[in-house]
């Protein structure tokens, strides 16, 4: 055992020596889904597949595709897609055995209910009582908030009501950024495969859970709309909280300026929940489009990206604009937010001009996955699902194929098959919306052909991974136990269904080991570079089981 690895184990829970080198999905496969297994014992014994029920050798299954991890030890594969009856399995080598799996037909809604579930957890500005979890805190942060600084509508400490939405991840700001594109992601999973959300309500309501999360966090943003239609960028204190709960941060929350960013991806996702909340709401999706118009209205204003930013607004929350940790060249304009715009616009009001203008900004440049730093791809994915055969469309789709194709290659070079190879901040979102962008281009050609790479993400996540550890907190045998999350620190309350955000190369936290790629991890509280959840995260796994989904339901 290398160094490195001795220290990155040494730092996380303690692993059983029956599953120390058969890494598998720990929440389980589909019976008709693609099932693979990953060793890392040097030797070459062949791999059986036991019955937990009776003991019996299922099949003899054997080993392929050896690849190499950051620190050089071997990584190998194990194939049983052939396995479809449902029951609980083991694979075992004469080394050890993987931690027991699931074959069946629900495998996957369990953890689908969680990961909702635990943006529910996350509501600002009401009380939280649980049974699940045991959560029972007060209501909290009910004087959000306070103009920063002042603009040509507002005077400086005005104080208006933005009480509400999600705390964005484990402390408690909240940012139109991420709220959108998380509000989108559920959305969209809701529109893929509406079956799997239907049985799931809250207590007194008629609409699925992922409806009303996803009305509660939109009543938000609306707030968050000045009154030219501009977007106020997030909500916060001004000095970073405490380990406490958030109804003992009293300190003054400030809103902090609008910025053409926000605004534009708060015009997609009003435009685009109008649609898909209107057989639930119609009195309610006319409001949002009403905002997403208004918005749209303030951005004709505007030709160049502007963001009212200045030094000291992001000394208690974070900056989600280009910054020293985020570089990349989409945050040096908003061209790939003001598509997205218009990609929904056009969509549900059928304005040509906003097609238009879609086509004249239109760069495949900007293809590649759905994140608060380029939402491009949702624009692309709707519009190549809403327009008719032609040029046009071609051309979107073939762009998106494009992109798909090189994930599709890195997951065939990756170690556990990860088709995100950037480990950096979030790396954990990225790799499940790798396999999104992976389905859709799928879709978008009319065929199945990657559904194996895209169950390959979903598996990397629960557990196929170098830490034989499931990412989301309570799902799977071993999954993270040591979230960053200040209501956890401060509480003890666990907090299951949380998706962290997984290896970072740079570890800002300086805990979780530098330069490592996929073993830049640690399961620690300290690390919150590693180990803090974001509602970004949980949206796009959401979004990956989702599409996994559709390729067995008619997608």
């Amino acid at each position: 055992m290398t160094k490195v690895l001795s220290y990155i184990m040494g730092a996380t829970i303690a692993f059983s020596a029956q599953s120390a080198d058969i890494m598998v999905n720990q929440s389980g496969y589909l019976p008709a889904g693609d099932k693979f297994a990953y060793v890392l014992a040097e030797q070459a014994s062949d791999v059986q597949l036991i019955s937990v029920a009776d003991g019996r050798v299922v099949a003899e299954l054997e080993r392929s595709g050896e690849v190499s991890l950051p620190d050089a030890r071997k990584v190998t594969t194990v194939d049983f897609s052939q396995i479809k009856t449902p029951g609980w399995y083991q694979l075992e080598t004469g080394s050890g055995q993987s931690v027991p799996f699931q074959i069946g037909d629900d495998t996957y809604l369990p953890i689908n209910e969680r990961l909702v579930h635990a943006l529910y957890l996350q509501r600002s500005g009401m009380a939280v009582q649980d049974i699940s979890t045991g959560m029972n805190r007060p209501e909290s942060h009910m004087l959000d908030g306070q103009i920063f600084r002042a603009d040509e509508f507002h005077k400086a400490g005005t104080q208006l009501d933005v009480i509400g939405g999600w705390y964005d991840a484990g402390d408690f700001g909240k940012y139109v950024a991420t709220t959108t594109i998380t509000v989108a992601r559920l959305l969209e999973a809701y529109r893929q495969t509406p079956q799997l959300y239907s049985q799931t309500k809250l207590p007194g309501s008629n609409k699925p859970a992922i409806i009303d999360e996803s009305i509660y966090a939109l009543d938000w943003l609306l707030k968050m709309q000045r009154e030219d239609g501009a977007v106020y960028r997030k909500v916060s204190g001004a000095r970073w909280p405490a380990k406490i709960g958030p109804w003992q941060d009293n300190q003054t929350r400030f809103i902090y300026g609008v910025s053409t960013p926000e605004t534009a991806k708060f015009a997609a996702a009003m435009a685009f929940a109008a649609r898909i909340i209107k057989p639930y709401d119609a009195d309610l999706s006319r409001q949002f489009l009403s905002a997403a118009i208004h918005a749209a209205n303030y951005l004709s204003s505007q030709n160049e990206q502007y963001i009212d930013w200045k030094e000291g607004d992001d000394s208690g929350s974070g900056p989600y604009m280009k910054n020293k940790f985020d570089t990349e060249a989409s945050l040096d304009t908003d061209v790939d937010d003001r598509l997205w715009a218009y990609a929904e616009l056009y969509i549900t009001t059928g304005q040509e001009k906003f097609k238009a203008a879609f086509q004249e900004n239109y760069d495949p440049q900007w293809v590649d996955i759905f994140e608060w730093k380029n939402p491009a791809a949702m624009g692309v994915w709707h519009l190549i699902l809403a327009e008719e055969k032609g040029e046009f469309r071609d051309q979107l789709v073939n762009d998106l194929a494009l992109v798909a194709d090189r994930y599709i290659q890195q997951a065939q070079q990756s170690p556990f098959r990860v088709a995100n190879q950037r480990f950096i901040w979030g790396s954990n979102k990225m790799t499940a919306e790798a396999g999104i962008l992976i389905s859709w281009a799928d879709f978008a050609q009319g065929r199945l052909d990657n559904r194996a790479s895209v169950q390959s993400q979903i598996d990397y996540l629960l557990g196929a991974n170098a830490f034989d550890m499931s990412f989301v907190t309570n799902s799977g045998t071993y999954s993270v136990r040591n979230l960053h999350h200040l209501y956890q620190i401060a509480t003890g309350v666990s907090l299951p269904g949380y998706l962290v955000g997984g290896p970072n190369e740079m570890a800002q936290a300086g805990v979780a080991p530098k330069n490592m790629g996929m073993l830049s991890y640690v399961d620690s509280k300290k690390s919150y570079a590693v180990n803090e959840f974001a509602i970004d995260y949980n949206a796009s796994l959401i979004g990956l089981i989702a599409v996994h989904h559709a390729y067995f339901n008619h997608y």
